[in-house]
């Protein structure tokens, strides 16, 4: 009788756990989701900035939103900002039509990263990535 009971108290302690355990399993992976979306969107704003930097698209920030979009994880969706100054040590804004080399060129992309974590009170969360880089060349 004592081996019944034993079985019974097992399966009450499973059922009573596997709530909890499912729950951590899916934050695990939530977390990884979003985690992998971020290390997309730093690509993204990395690919951005490079793009107008280094080659020849330096006054053309349709071209450098397209070719963020094109590596984020949201693509067309994803919001893209691009901002320039004239150098690292001088923050005065330069427009698109003025950059030339040595202007500091800033890309920052948005995304909203849908969570499905049940009993969560979030249903997205928003992340961001910026980068920045020194223009080398101007078309």
């Amino acid at each position: 009788m004592s081996g019944g009971r034993r079985r019974g108290q097992s399966a009450l302690e499973f059922a009573l756990m596997l709530p909890a355990l499912l729950l951590i399993l899916g934050g695990t992976i939530q977390f990884g989701q979003a985690f992998l979306a971020y290390a997309q969107l730093m690509q993204a704003a990395q690919e951005g900035a490079r793009y107008g930097a280094v080659l020849p698209y330096t006054r053309n920030d349709a071209a450098i939103t397209a070719r963020a979009q094109q590596v984020a994880p949201g693509g067309t969706n994803d919001t893209v900002t691009v901002t320039s100054t004239v150098s690292a040590t001088n923050s005065t804004p330069v427009t698109a039509a003025n950059r030339t080399r040595g202007n500091v060129l800033t890309v920052n992309v948005r995304h909203t990263q849908p969570l499905a974590i049940p009993f969560f009170p979030v249903a997205s969360l928003p992340l961001s990535a910026t980068a920045s880089m020194v223009v080398e060349q101007t078309p």
